[in-house]
């Protein structure tokens, strides 16, 4: 059953994540990158992000050098996802700190919004 994203621990969120995108790949055909996650606050932990042959595989801590890395709270991780807040706008006010390749990040924003993750997820 579908539940709020409140509801999901940040472990499942990811989960839930990589179900989402590997269900269907179309958006993320052609991308091959590793994002790094470093969320903090209530729940900290690191997750790397492997997109590649339009597949999306997650783990938890660094298993490879990332192409970019965002530091960001758990809270501002939900809006971005759920396309609540702009990544421009977000490292302009400094709610997410990124390192690397920008515009791999600034990608993902652009693959999100294709997803259009909605609650319930």
């Amino acid at each position: 059953m579908a539940k709020a994203i409140q509801e999901y621990s940040l472990a499942d969120l990811m989960t839930r994540i990589e179900e989402i995108f590997n269900e269907n790949p179309g958006p993320i055909k052609g991308f091959n990158a590793v994002v790094q996650y470093d969320v903090y606050d209530q729940e900290p932990a690191t997750y790397q992000h492997f997109f590649q042959d339009g597949k999306l595989m997650i783990k938890q801590g660094v298993e490879a050098v990332p192409n970019v890395t965002m530091a960001l709270s758990y809270d501002n991780f939900k809006k971005f996802l759920l396309g609540k807040q702009s990544g421009t706008m977000a490292l302009l006010t400094g709610k997410v700190k990124a390192k690397g390749d920008l515009s791999t990040g600034f990608k993902i924003e652009s693959i999100l919004r294709k997803y259009n993750i909605k609650e319930p997820l």
